[in-house]
């Protein structure tokens, strides 16, 4: 029975991806390159047959997939740099933590996010540009449920090449959570959010989040930006306040390769 089952999903499969509709869109993508269009055309193949989107759309499948190819990342899920995970009959695509940092690397920006815990000493000198982050780790644990119950927030560094300057940022774990839960595919039993990428998928939400606020514009990163929209209902401006901060920022010189490291 579940041999007919994949064999009948193989057939509209294929005769999905071979549509007069679905070759033109790839050909548009790729230019014209029959060569790309091929290869994409088989990664999305052994997609689509995974079990987790057994009971997707096929248009919403490749929907997700050419979404995450016009930010110019691969599709594949074995990379990490973009997921396809369904949200009921809806695939939806999830850009990770090392897809922002790929992307952002191209339009000359280096970032480093690391985690704060509630077991950690740390403090933050307000005192113009001289202003100083500071970050001792504590005692912690690896196992997931003790991160989720200390995580604090992250600490996103953000390195701009082409002036040779650095902006530090911390994410509260607050914030932190109201970006996930604006994320449709969270709620999937089949989501990195659920599967054991938990802490990568919290780190993502606040590198994308920090993208937006310090208004990077490039065509690759804008798409990522539309892909989070897709998932989303509720889309905040980034905000400051005295009481109850969810972000800080602070600038310094460059950012030490010594210190200890979180998530990279």
């Amino acid at each position: 029975m579940m041999s007919n089952i994949v064999k009948q999903r193989k057939q509209e499969l294929s005769k999905f991806l071979n549509s007069k509709e679905v070759s033109q869109r790839l050909e548009d993508l790729f230019g014209g390159d029959n060569k790309k269009a091929t290869k994409f055309k088989a990664t999305l193949f052994n997609i689509a047959l995974d079990s987790s989107l057994n009971n997707c759309d096929l248009p919403s499948i490749l929907k997700s997939a050419l979404m995450i190819a016009e930010a110019q990342l691969p599709i594949s899920k074995q990379l990490g740099l973009a997921y396809i995970v369904p949200f009921g009959r809806e695939a939806q695509p999830i850009i990770s933590y090392k897809g922002y940092k790929h992307l952002l690397r191209r339009d000359g920006i280096l970032i480093k996010a690391r985690e704060v815990y509630q077991t950690d000493d740390f403090k933050m000198e307000f005192n113009g540009f001289d202003d100083i982050f500071r970050l001792e780790v504590g005692k912690r644990e690896e196992n997931e449920k003790w991160i989720k119950e200390n995580l604090a927030g992250i600490w996103v560094a953000v390195k701009y090449t082409d002036i040779n300057e650095v902006e530090n940022f911390f994410v509260s774990r607050e914030k932190l959570d109201q970006l996930a839960n604006l994320s449709k595919a969270k709620n999937s039993k089949f989501s990195p959010y659920n599967s054991g990428f938990w802490l990568e998928m919290y780190v993502a939400k606040a590198v994308g989040y920090i993208a937006r606020k310090i208004g990077v514009s490039g065509d690759n990163v804008a798409k990522a930006f539309e892909i989070e929209n897709s998932q989303s209902t509720l889309l905040e401006e980034p905000q400051k306040t005295d009481d109850n901060v969810d972000i800080f920022d602070v600038e310094v010189e460059d950012i030490s390769e010594n210190e200890n490291k979180g998530t990279e």
